[in-house]
């Protein structure tokens, strides 16, 4: 598979909620949780983003370890994300949300697996599992007006980007 295939693989977890529409989510009424949300999102997520200036390329077993350490600390946000408090009304709706982070941060670290191996048909595989988690995780985020934590509409650069 070509290094321009792998950035668009990788580039379907990112930013595949672009595409289709978002799914519908949840409204919650928990401004005490939506906005701390929103607060630990702003502060962790930007350094998470890629750099799109660096267009570099790169193999997909030189893109694993960045993938992987994303997905460490995308871990590390959502075990802070668990620990705001949250309304007992709104508590079914966060914890389904918090369950697609969990999921999209495990994708996560086995597409950095599925990088290393080089096999295309896996880590394509891997990649589209991930997508489901991305639109549900970014279309509860701006239904409920926190939009820092939305995971989709960000563009990688070409060293990251599967295509």
């Amino acid at each position: 598979m070509s290094w321009r295939a792998v950035r668009w693989l990788t580039a379907g977890l990112i930013v595949a909620g672009a595409c289709g529409g978002s799914p519908d989510a949840p409204r919650i009424e928990d401004s005490g949780f939506t906005a701390a949300a929103g607060r630990l999102c702003a502060a962790q997520l930007p350094p998470l983003r890629a750099d799109i200036a660096d267009d570099t390329p790169r193999e997909p077993a030189e893109i694993a370890p960045l993938v992987e350490d994303r997905a460490e600390k995308l871990g590390a946000l959502v075990g802070e994300l668990k620990e705001l408090d949250v309304e007992p009304a709104a508590q079914d709706a966060v914890e389904a949300w918090l369950d697609d982070w969990r999921v999209y941060v495990e994708v996560g670290r086995r597409y950095a697996d599925a990088l290393r191996e080089g096999d295309p048909k896996e880590y394509s595989a891997v990649a589209e599992e991930g997508v489901g988690p991305q639109e549900r995780i970014s279309a509860f985020a701006r239904t409920n007006g926190f939009e820092d934590c939305a995971l989709d509409g960000v563009p990688l650069p070409e060293r990251e980007s599967p295509i």
